[in-house]
């Protein structure tokens, strides 16, 4: 019934185990197997010798690599403990972003001169998560997005007021250089909101890969006389001039595959290897604009 909507904020539920959600033509949903995959490609073009540390069960991950960039790779905005709350979740984001974001690597001869943010295998969670991160990226506060909500059964095209969302910088070490953003077909929901947050940042992030899945709004529930249930998507995120990306996802500035299969019986990562490049190229003036 909501297959042909092709969206992944469609949901039509029966019961535990009985359920149905849509999703983009051509979206593969990671298995053990190909995300045990796109770990080895990854690591093997992270750089010699370099390892990284994980918080959150595995959901965030940095590495110090050669040239001093930094990779943070954030996998989903929830589930960060065992106990699953949002308090919790709060809590060991914050751990992880002191650990990350420290003076050392924010201020001084030896901060960092690039950072790779890698949300191409982003399942999505809560965004106020994503704006935490956000907030450790900026000396400013700046606009987000805006959200509107549909609010008129009789005509589609009548929304709430937009409710502007700011980014407000952290009290403590910020990272204010040049970013790369990683995304892909596999980028959902609080991936892509996160993203958005930072497209108002300056200097504007590089976005590498491939356009996000394309589903930001919160999903409206309602249940069925039959005692099933539905979640539909009832609201829009909005850029600073009114624009969404609703469908179509956000594009790359820089289209690069994204864990192809070709690419992952290489052993290759085309957009970190891009990113690393690009951030590189910098530290002299020529990294391009995130637009």
């Amino acid at each position: 019934m909501i297959e042909p909507l092709h969206d992944a904020h469609t949901r039509v539920v029966a019961g535990p185990r009985q359920w149905f959600a849509g999703s983009r033509p051509g979206t593969v949903l990671p298995t053990p197997e190909s995300t045990a995959r796109i770990d080895k490609a990854i690591t093997a073009n992270l750089g010699p010798g370099v390892t990284w540390r994980t918080w959150a069960q595995g959901r965030l991950a940095y590495a110090d690599l050669p040239g001093r960039i930094g990779y943070f790779r954030v996998t989903q905005f929830s589930r960060y403990t065992k106990k699953g709350d949002y308090a919790g979740d709060v809590a060991e984001l914050d751990r992880a972003l002191n650990s990350v974001f420290t003076k050392a690597r924010t201020q001084g001869p030896a901060a960092l001169r690039g950072l790779i943010i890698d949300v191409r295998l982003n399942g999505g969670g809560a965004d106020p998560l994503g704006l935490r991160i956000a907030s450790r990226l900026t000396d400013h506060p700046y606009l987000a997005y805006s959200k509107q909500a549909r609010n008129n059964p009789q005509d589609p095209g009548k929304f709430t007021t937009p409710q502007p969302i700011q980014v407000r910088p952290h009290r403590g070490p910020v990272y204010t250089g040049p970013i790369a953003v990683l995304t892909g077909l596999l980028t959902f929901s609080a991936g892509e909101t996160f993203t958005q947050s930072l497209t108002g940042r300056s200097p504007a992030p590089t976005r590498i890969g491939e356009n996000t899945q394309g589903v930001f709004s919160d999903i409206l529930d309602r249940t069925l006389p039959n005692g099933w249930s539905f979640g539909l998507p009832n609201e829009e995120f909005l850029t600073a001039d009114g624009h969404t990306f609703d469908g179509a996802g956000i594009p790359p500035a820089v289209p690069t595959p994204v864990f192809t299969d070709k690419e992952l019986s290489t052993r290759r990562d085309s957009a970190l290897t891009r990113a690393k490049e690009l951030l590189a190229d910098s530290t002299h003036g020529t990294a391009g604009d995130g637009g």
